[in-house]
């Protein structure tokens, strides 16, 4: 399904974690990527210092590159490393035009978390040509166990459903299941508290419709799918929407969303909820620009 994937590494635990999940992938090619900032090398006071500190962190940067890269080639994977100065999410970007897959950590940490941040993973989703598969950083990296499973949240709308051609595509590449998931915001106990029984009982009865109505729609979307001889299960859940989603996911699923093309996290198709999908879940998030998506 893909042609060449994009991993960017910085040492960190994260970055690791989204290598070994690049691994899992098929693709012909893998470019390893990884960025110095250059903030420190110009504030050195003579010439020779900069370079010395320039020489010393490339070394140090394709170390890392060639280690890394090691594993792969030994399991017949075509890869090549880039070390670069500059600002990291403009690199990333750059880098991104010759491929058709980003898998990067969220977060960077310690000394050998050099660059990734929230905001580098935000700037890569928005304004990258391929597509993003961000693993969750910060303390507690998410671990790369073998994929079991992709999962694709929908609300009903044209841009939920772009992400579909996507995880069908990784589906049959990976021979993995999908499970469509949607919520219908409503908990009976938060309802009681607000507005007493009566009233609660009056509307999850209101709330009826609206459920038969999802389960309908993701009963259409799953025929389409196994139409397409893949294993395709749907669930509607009740509840808070970020909650709900996130006990759908499940450690070994690949979670696959559209975004919009523009705006940065906060703007991504579940708003706020993407971005808590994407520090929360027990699973990386494939982010698939609206205009990204196609038909394949």
């Amino acid at each position: 399904m893909y042609q060449r994937i994009l991993v960017p590494l910085d040492g960190s635990d994260a970055a690791e974690a989204a290598l070994a999940l690049a691994a899992l992938i098929p693709s012909r090619h893998v470019r390893l990527l990884t960025v110095e900032p250059d903030t420190k090398g110009p504030m050195l006071a003579s010439a020779p210092d900069r370079e010395a500190w320039n020489a010393g962190q490339e070394r140090e940067g394709l170390a890392l590159l060639n280690r890394a890269a090691r594993p792969l080639r030994r399991r017949g994977r075509s890869v090549d490393t880039v070390f670069a100065f500059g600002d990291p999410a403009d690199r990333i970007v750059r880098a991104a035009a010759a491929v058709d897959l980003i898998v990067m950590g969220s977060h960077g940490r310690g000394s050998g978390g050099r660059f990734f941040h929230g905001s580098v993973a935000d700037r890569v989703a928005r304004h990258a040509t391929a597509p993003t598969m961000i693993v969750r950083g910060g303390e507690h990296p998410t671990a790369a166990p073998p994929l079991t499973r992709l999962v694709v949240p929908l609300d009903g709308s044209p841009l939920a459903e772009r992400a579909l051609p996507t995880a069908a595509g990784l589906a049959d590449a990976l021979g993995l299941p999908i499970h469509l998931v949607r919520v219908v915001d409503f908990d009976p106990l938060r309802a009681t508290v607000q507005a007493g029984g009566q009233a609660a009982a009056a509307s999850a009865e209101a709330q009826e419709s609206p459920r038969h109505q999802a389960e309908e729609y993701l009963a259409v979307e799953t025929r389409r799918l196994r139409d397409r001889d893949l294993t395709t299960t749907s669930e509607v859940s009740t509840g808070p929407l970020t909650a709900a989603l996130l006990d759908a996911i499940r450690p070994g699923d690949l979670v696959v969303l559209t975004t919009h093309g523009r705006g940065g996290i906060r703007r991504w198709l579940l708003g706020s909820t993407a971005e808590k999908l994407v520090r929360l879940a027990s699973a990386p998030v494939l982010l698939v620009r609206a205009e990204q998506a196609s038909d394949g």
